[in-house]
């Protein structure tokens, strides 16, 4: 889900990107008016969203996420960059860890992104079906240039869509600690510095504690919050 994001700094912070990014972010956010004629999205052990028209650099993805990746694989053609997010705690996390793929493919001299594949622990708190409902609104999605976000419609999601509690402590285990009507979870980026952004998960439960009401995940300077009681979704931005 976190690969269609980009598009949003088009319409939040156009006057902070240059002039020829603006272009590329552009270009990308009106290809989800089409967007089945511009992504294919594959559902396996992970998510992966495949661009049929590439147009982000390898360079304008690490400006937009605010960090350098994890590792870093370069061929004469290709480049992997992988992005490590884990539990923010002492003992190895690596059960739990949520790696972000992306895929670039040489065009023209540039690294262009091609693919990009979530893990299978984050699929199972933003589904497959969230993140189809969320990029099938993102053409016509509402931005509010004061709060940097943009809003978007979720009252057409299955049901099923919709996470359980049970799925989503199998994926990312015991939370850190309990919030407020839920459970709360912190993550860091592998081998990153303090002035890297801390991601975090918050997940609200109905009385029962059976059933979720709303999640909120935030990763690197991204923020997204489904509300599935309302049916109201959101992403931000902070800079």
């Amino acid at each position: 889900v976190l690969r269609t994001l980009y598009w949003l700094l088009a319409l939040t912070l156009m006057a902070q990107l240059s002039g020829c990014l603006l272009n590329r972010v552009y270009a990308f956010k009106e290809q989800f008016c089409d967007y089945q004629s511009n992504f294919t999205f594959v559902v396996d052990d992970g998510v992966s969203m495949h661009m049929h028209h590439p147009v982000l650099r390898d360079t304008d993805v690490i400006w937009l996420l605010g960090a350098s990746p994890t590792f870093r694989t370069e061929g004469t053609e290709t480049l992997e960059m992988v992005y490590v997010v884990e539990k923010d705690i002492g003992e190895n996390a690596a059960e739990y860890a949520i790696p972000l793929h992306l895929e670039f493919q040489q065009k023209n001299g540039q690294m262009l992104l091609r693919a990009g594949i979530i893990d299978k622990n984050l699929s199972a708190m933003i589904t497959p079906g969230l993140i189809r409902e969320t990029v099938a609104h993102a053409c016509t999605a509402q931005a509010r240039m004061v709060s940097r976000s943009v809003h978007f419609d979720l009252h057409d999601l299955d049901p099923d869509d919709i996470p359980t509690p049970q799925e989503i402590v199998a994926a990312l285990g015991p939370p850190n600690g309990e919030a407020t009507g839920g459970m709360l979870y912190r993550f860091r980026l592998r081998g990153a510095g303090p002035e890297v952004e801390k991601s975090f998960a918050r997940i609200w439960l109905d009385s029962t504690g059976k059933k979720v009401e709303r999640v909120q995940f935030r990763y690197l300077i991204y923020q997204l919050d489904a509300d599935f009681v309302s049916g109201e979704g959101s992403i931000r931005i902070f800079l």
